[in-house]
């Protein structure tokens, strides 16, 4: 019988199931909507996942118990037990398989380093960062509520919280508060309600609009963009501790695509940080460490 392997990777706009051989070769793929518990729930998420690996394997013409291992990394697992739903929902799955689900992140991290040691900063509606060493997972910050910083849903409210304090006269007129304005109307505080109501992924949506103001030289946006990179900066340089030299940073996520974002966030690393794009898709990382789990 021949064996497989099956990484997901889920995210706030997609999920995309991959499916391997033992060499980490694609043998086929399939996208599905956004996964994040957090915004669509843990009941919808397990039948979004029960749907995806169904469909993925009959493509395939693969069997449930032809999968060796499979790992879930999806956005938002740490949450409440999801992560030991989720693992319990692909245990029951794939009977022959050994199977682990965790956060996101460990996509990253394992994509750009499947038999290395490094880091992974994911930048976009939402932030994190792990450490690898072996394969032994650290977490870094990213603690939703609790630490909501270094991310697209925080640059879009700063930048609406910012064109209201313009409104009420405790800062200057800007690039950004125009633009913002020209979105959602010169009175602000007549759209209150439509503006809290806002998801987050309607909010991080408001990135580029800072990235464009800052882009013209903006100092309100400019000073928005180095408060999250200030932030990221401080998670790269923690995890500068498990290592005694040059250590590698696998970024990922819309944000760090951004030429200010990522220019700030060098100047504000430790010089020992390598700061590096995987081409790899995050899903493959997540094979990877699928991988890991037979090792």
């Amino acid at each position: 019988m021949t064996k497989y392997l099956l990484g997901i990777d889920g995210g706030g706009s997609k999920t995309d199931f991959l499916l391997c051989d033992l060499e980490l070769n694609e043998i086929g793929r399939l996208i599905s909507p956004r996964s994040n518990p957090n915004d669509i729930g843990i009941d919808r998420l397990e039948s979004l996942l029960t749907e995806g690996i169904n469909s993925l394997l009959c493509k395939c013409g693969v069997e449930k118990e032809e999968i060796l291992s499979a790992f879930a990394g999806i956005a938002g697992l740490t949450s409440a037990d999801y992560s030991v739903r989720v693992k319990n929902l692909l245990s029951k799955m794939l009977p022959n398989a050994k199977c682990d689900a965790l956060h996101d992140g460990i996509n990253v991290l394992y994509g750009a380093f499947p038999k290395s040691d490094g880091v992974s900063i994911i930048c976009g509606t939402g932030s994190s960062c792990f450490v690898k060493i072996g394969n032994t997972i650290f977490r870094i910050g990213g603690y939703g509520s609790f630490d909501l910083v270094g991310n697209g849903y925080e640059i879009g409210k700063s930048a609406i919280a910012h064109s209201l304090r313009v409104f009420d006269g405790r800062a200057e007129k800007s690039i950004l508060s125009q633009s913002v304005t020209a979105r959602y109307g010169e009175d602000l505080v007549a759209s209150l309600d439509k503006l809290l109501a806002m998801t987050k992924d309607e909010l991080a949506a408001l990135a580029p609009v800072v990235f464009d103001a800052a882009s013209q030289g903006d100092s309100a946006a400019l000073a928005i963009i180095r408060a999250n990179m200030e932030y990221i900066a401080e998670l790269i340089n923690k995890a500068g501790d498990y290592f005694e030299s040059e250590y590698r940073v696998a970024l990922a996520g819309g944000i760090l695509k951004n030429e200010i974002a990522l220019d700030m966030l060098s100047s504000l690393v430790d010089s020992r940080a390598i700061l590096v794009t995987s081409d790899r898709a995050p899903s493959f990382g997540a094979a990877a460490k699928a991988y890991s789990l037979i090792d």
